[in-house]
């Protein structure tokens, strides 16, 4: 079974792809406009190209965009522009493979990264890249690290995808 796991972002969007549950493929993909849907755009077309080049993807996974409370809403209205255009492309051109959405704390919690009161987004990405370089034994960055582990997450026993 092929896997993708995305940490969708508008700047910099991790990704790997596995393969009973080998780790095949990874990295970032990233964009610089300063016009926000020239940036989705970027990164929506080369993940397109991806997900072609991996033409028997079973399932994508991808992290959950959270509801903004007392944070910043711009960057959460625009992450979840480029996720509905993302499944809206997804749709149109893969509608066959399956998609999945986990939350952060759900996928951290089912590959032992404890989240909660007093745990710095800092401290988690650190603990995002310690358990890629533990278990893979490669160095990537945070991004790609998320998507490393939000695919993981898909292969343990407790489910918590939406």
């Amino acid at each position: 079974m092929k896997i993708i796991g995305l940490d969708l972002s508008t700047h910099s969007t991790g990704y790997c792809v596995f393969e009973n549950k080998k780790l095949i493929e990874h990295g970032c993909i990233t964009a610089t406009s300063t016009n926000l849907l020239k940036r989705i755009d970027k990164i929506v077309k080369e993940l397109e190209e991806i997900i072609t080049k991996h033409n028997d993807t079973e399932k994508i996974i991808m992290e959950e965009v959270i509801p903004s409370v007392g944070k910043n809403v711009k960057t959460w209205k625009a992450l979840l522009y480029l996720q509905a255009i993302f499944s809206m492309m997804l749709f149109k051109k893969f509608n066959k493979i399956e998609t999945e959405f986990i939350y952060p704390s759900s996928w951290r919690a089912k590959i032992g990264i404890h989240t909660g009161k007093g745990i710095t987004r800092d401290k988690l990405k650190a603990a995002d890249i310690a358990f890629v370089k533990n278990k893979y034994n490669i160095d990537v960055n945070d991004d790609t690290a998320d998507a490393i582990g939000i695919a993981s997450a898909s292969f343990t026993e407790n489910s918590f995808f939406i």
